[in-house]
């Protein structure tokens, strides 16, 4: 008997016309990826019909919804369409700022079981978060967050008229060679982070309805961009601006060749917390400050992506 592997599973993605409906004759564009959670959720209400002899009675299928989790590890091109159904936006001109815009994606998982595979299809998968990691010395780290409307019965064939298109081959990104510049700006000296979180959530909420079994329809919450920044503790600048409850923006820019790279700019945030902490032997003083960002007059946004093309 063949049994699936988790390396030999494939994962691709194609962006859906009409949320919620796998297009026709789908161009998947096989993903790069790590590790992955998506999954059909069953809801379930059980019975606590009162009976004499202590049993429960029934479990009863009240509906379904696509939730999981897909990490990956940052690399340029790779993740363009997922970033703008996250920011909600398109890229204009290379430029993406978070808004409004509904953007909804199909998944297809094939896993290989020799003569006859399976293949389990997600529909109407709305990127709800994503977990944005830079620690020194390390790969970046980009884990997503999902949610979708349904997922048919797994098939043992494609979807008729399907093609794949291969995953991208450019380089993994690393917080140690890749980062060009990372500026703190609002304080006198921008200071040098052994870590960087950066996290974003639409705060997606499920409408349900009567009569409906699957989702409804999802709905945007509040637009947060929120991190924690792990910095060497050289001067008073930073503590002063916790203590001032200072307005600061962030931007870093990341890529492996001067052409091809992504500015994450966050252009007004305040710091919540932080203060130096004397670690013991053995260790520099460091300080762990999080951060929540809120909308920026000039920039219209509360986070900007821009991306530069060789």
């Amino acid at each position: 008997m063949a049994v699936a592997h988790g390396s030999q599973t494939r994962l691709a993605y194609v962006m859906e016309a009409v949320p919620g409906t796998i297009p026709a004759t789908p161009t998947w564009k096989i993903a790069r990826y790590v590790t992955e959670g998506l999954t059909l959720d069953k809801q379930t209400v059980s019975s606590d019909e009162v009976r004499p002899d202590r049993n429960r009675s029934d479990v009863t299928d009240v509906g379904r919804q696509v939730t999981g989790p897909i990490n990956t590890l940052l690399s340029y091109g790779t993740f363009d369409d997922w970033l703008s159904a996250l920011l909600a936006n398109d890229w204009a001109t290379n430029v993406l700022k978070n808004g409004n815009v509904v953007k909804t994606l199909a998944f297809e998982k094939t896993f290989e079981l020799g003569a006859t595979d399976v293949y389990a299809r997600y529909r109407g998968c709305r990127v709800n978060t994503l977990d944005l990691q830079l620690n020194a010395k390390q790969n970046v780290t980009a884990n997503w967050g999902l949610m979708g409307i349904g997922s048919p019965n797994p098939d043992t064939a494609i979807v008729t008229g399907a093609t794949y298109t291969d995953p991208t081959t450019t380089p993994v990104l690393n917080a140690a060679l890749n980062v060009g510049s990372l500026v703190i700006a609002g304080v006198t000296a921008s200071p040098k982070l052994q870590a960087l979180s950066l996290r974003i959530n639409n705060n997606v909420y499920a409408v349900d309805a009567i009569g409906q079994y699957e989702t409804y329809d999802f709905g945007f919450g509040l637009f947060d961009v929120s991190g924690s920044m792990t910095a060497i503790f050289e001067n008073k600048d930073l503590f002063d601006a916790v203590i001032n409850h200072s307005d600061l923006s962030l931007t870093f820019t990341i890529g492996a060749s001067s052409g091809n790279k992504y500015t994450f700019s966050v252009p007004k945030l305040k710091l919540t917390n932080g203060s130096p902490v004397g670690p013991g032997n053995g260790r520099a003083v460091v300080m762990e400050v999080p951060f929540t960002a809120i909308i920026d007059a000039t920039a219209a946004a509360t986070l900007v992506v821009t991306r530069a093309v060789a």
